[in-house]
């Protein structure tokens, strides 16, 4: 990643080079709606930035045709879906093709994103902008484009990729800025795609040199890890329509029963099942194939719990084996792990329900787990409320998800305070912490 030091220039240069000397309707910016979701940042972007900057454009001959839209508007939908596509519309019964699309666009909401972590700080930007630039890079490549964007709607980066590795970085840009104003900077940036939009890579191992270090990988996908948690050899397993085989590198496949999905039903690439093996509960976690760089990630994480038992080991759940599934009508094919089933809900949906004493506590064990994953060489990349449990009855804290976890290179110092700001983003606990 480098500074796009000219983008400003670029930008208002093509913009002034355009005749635009048609009248634009007057865009009324007051909100009424409260925003607090990505879904709602979504409908702000469009109403505030996509719809007006559109109609600067479309009177322009060569722009009639181009519109922000979701890109299954614009081509046939993919694995990768950025939040936003700007490109040429088309039927869609008629067959669409990548080539029409000029540039890609993700949301992300400003609770969830800081201002500094946008920042393009060369030569050592901040691990969370490298992560959110990599899930840009991929859409970019998915839909073979030079230009995308990154936005909070607060704040917004303006990507331009300059070479098969490397990718160039616009100062963060706040939606009030004048003299020029974000709208004008995006009609610039729109009518620049448009005149360059395409991009193809000349390096035919791009995808594995962009991934730079490589991930998190335990040493056997197939592994029975707490054996006395399972049921003795010979013992007879019920077997249902709901039944997971698993292949754990033992002589007979685990048998796991599913009771009820914990993940969203919209996503079926990988999901998360309430599960039993003998009647004793268990969390099942399942992957496509494809999706296996995020099980080794994980599987990856809970092998070295398992072997350091670092300080604050007792605050993830224990795994008990992990494998490939050999049959099942639920999940037919992928990776799974099994994992103890542990008591709580997500604290992202209980956090206003609790007094400041259990604040305190669970602030003090996600630091402590935070502390046990740099004794492992581990921080998280997408840390949060959401990948918290909390049992208020026990006190119970449980930490979960690590599927973009990332390994700390040799002599990588990153303080607590980056995983702590992003779970509780007001405590006294989140500056000043140690590293590792």
């Amino acid at each position: 990643m480098g500074h796009w030091v000219s983008f400003v220039q670029d930008v208002m240069t093509i913009f002034h080079s355009t005749p635009i000397t048609h009248e634009v309707p007057i865009n009324n910016e007051s909100e009424s709606y409260v925003v607090g979701s990505e879904l709602g940042l979504s409908g702000r972007f469009v109403r505030n930035l996509c719809d007006p900057v559109i109609q600067a454009l479309m009177p322009l001959p060569e722009m009639s045709s181009v519109r922000f839209a979701d890109i299954q508007a614009l081509s046939f939908s993919a694995r990768v879906v950025p939040d936003v596509a700007f490109g040429l519309v088309v039927n869609p019964e008629s067959s669409a093709f990548l080539d029409g699309i000029s540039m890609v666009g993700e949301f992300k909401t400003p609770w969830t994103v800081d201002f500094h972590e946008m920042e393009i700080n060369c030569p050592n930007p901040s691990p969370r902008l490298e992560t959110l630039i990599g899930q840009v890079a991929t859409q970019m490549r998915m839909a073979r484009v030079r230009y995308a964007f990154l936005t909070t709607y607060n704040f917004t980066v303006f990507v331009k990729r300059a070479s098969d590795f490397s990718y160039l970085l616009s100062q963060p840009i706040g939606y009030d800025c004048q003299g020029p104003s974000l709208r004008q900077m995006f009609v610039g940036f729109c009518l620049l795609s448009k005149s360059d939009p395409n991009y193809r890579e000349s390096d035919p191992d791009t995808a594995t040199r962009l991934r730079g270090i490589s991930g998190l990988r335990a040493s056997e996908r197939l592994c029975l890890l707490r054996s006395q948690e399972l049921p003795p050899r010979g013992t007879p397993q019920t077997i249902t329509p709901t039944s997971v085989a698993v292949e754990c590198g033992t002589t007979t496949p685990v048998i796991v029963n599913c009771v009820e999905q914990m993940s969203l039903p919209d996503n079926q690439e990988k999901v998360v099942w309430l599960a039993e093996i003998n009647g004793v509960r268990r969390v099942l976690k399942c992957w496509i194939p494809v999706l296996d760089a995020l099980f080794d990630n994980e599987a990856a994480v809970y092998h070295r719990l398992e072997t350091a038992q670092p300080p604050g080991s007792y605050l993830f759940p224990k795994c008990i084996a992990r494998g490939q599934v050999i049959c099942s009508s639920l999940f037919p094919a992928g990776y799974v792990i099994i994992m103890e089933y542990r008591e709580g809900e997500r604290l992202c949906d209980i956090w206003h329900m609790l007094n400041a004493a259990e604040r305190a506590h669970v602030e003090n064990e996600c630091l402590k787990a935070i502390h046990a994953l740099r004794a492992i060489s581990i921080r998280l990349d997408d840390p949060g409320k959401h990948n918290v449990l909390y049992a208020r009855e026990s006190r119970t804290v449980t930490l979960l998800d690590f599927e973009v976890a990332a390994p700390l290179g040799a002599n990588t110092f990153i303080p607590t305070s980056y995983e702590m700001k992003k779970i509780f983003r007001s405590s006294s606990l989140v500056t000043g912490e140690q590293g590792g």
